[in-house]
């Protein structure tokens, strides 16, 4: 059972809910029903049932970090399956949303797609020609480890269950039990589904300007669409929340751990800093700045951050 906290949307439909996938050690694996229960396990619901099982594997290797802009052709992934198997599809169909996997672990999942995936002598299978950190997920990429899981997430077996959006934060107990089998066949597993679904992503191509004389630093960059992350001539990108709503943390170094000023309230991708703010934070004048900037959204707060440096 894989229960997948990512940023995937259902049929862009923008809704609270995560994928799932479920499989069986064997090809006779009759299927199975995932279950969530909300009171420790006194009464368990009935969620979703999986007449097949979802291609499910985990890493040998821990997947280096790459180009996102085209295709990785420098990393590879070798992965042993549950069960399934995989299968090589040209470079336009994986641009397209064939062969989209989940990669990595809860809290660092990585959505990747490979063009060419090679069975090897041992059975193991090499994943090649990779689309990385597709949906907004290249944050990931550098937190791989081996063992990490691998799910297919554009295959037909995957369920995605609906969540109330009271129910964002809240932990609940899974099971996923074989068709046939009895609810104790399996233990709890404690899960939290945070929404990040929901998230906006980071925004790119932070920039800024400081004015020669009065040293007031003006700052701008470019919101991405968690809705439709892809480009398409003389349209704008779609908002995908309520209204736009920014906040950019000052911080004091490139660590990004101290911040001494939020600036907030802003609806634009768009903000300034004055001499006045920069002498009351630091002191002095600053000539580079380290700024973490995020989205707000009205249903979960803050988006994926940008954490950038900018001198001028």
């Amino acid at each position: 059972m894989q229960l997948l906290d990512i940023p995937l949307l259902r049929d862009e439909d923008d809704s609270a809910g995560f994928p799932a996938a479920m499989c069986g050690y064997t090809a006779a694996w009759p299927g199975g029903i995932l279950y969530r229960s909300g009171d420790g396990g006194q009464v368990w619901e009935d969620l979703q049932g999986f007449a097949g099982p979802v291609p499910i594997g985990y890493a040998r290797n821990a997947l280096a970090a790459g180009r996102t802009d085209i295709f990785d052709s420098s990393n590879t992934l070798q992965v042993d399956l549950l069960t399934g198997d995989l299968e090589s599809v040209s470079q336009l169909s994986a641009l397209a949303g064939v062969n989209w996997f989940a990669f990595g672990a809860d809290g660092r999942w990585e959505i990747i797609a490979a063009a060419t995936c090679t069975i090897q002598p041992d059975g193991s299978w090499v994943l090649s020609d990779l689309l990385r950190g597709r949906r907004g997920s290249e944050w990931a990429m550098g937190l791989h480890q081996v063992g990490d899981a691998l799910v297919a997430i554009t295959d037909g077996d995957m369920a995605w269950i609906s969540v109330a959006t009271d129910s964002i934060g809240a932990s609940r107990d899974y099971r996923a039990i074989t068709v046939g089998k009895g609810i104790d066949t399996d233990t709890s597993h404690a899960w939290t589904y945070t929404a990040v679904n929901l998230k906006p992503l980071s925004p790119i191509n932070a920039n800024g300007s400081r004015h020669p004389t009065t040293h007031d630093w003006s700052l701008s960059w470019t919101r991405r669409g968690r809705l439709s992350p892809e480009w398409r001539d003389s349209v704008d990108m779609p908002l995908g929340e309520d209204s736009q709503a920014w906040e950019v943390d000052i911080c004091t170094d490139a660590t990004y751990a101290t911040v001494v000023r939020t600036l907030s309230g802003l609806t634009s991708a768009a903000a300034s800093y004055s001499s006045a703010q920069q002498v009351a934070d630091f002191g002095s004048n600053q000539a580079t700045l380290y700024l973490r900037i995020v989205q707000l959204s009205a249903t979960v707060g803050r988006g994926f951050p940008l954490q950038v440096a900018l001198t001028r």
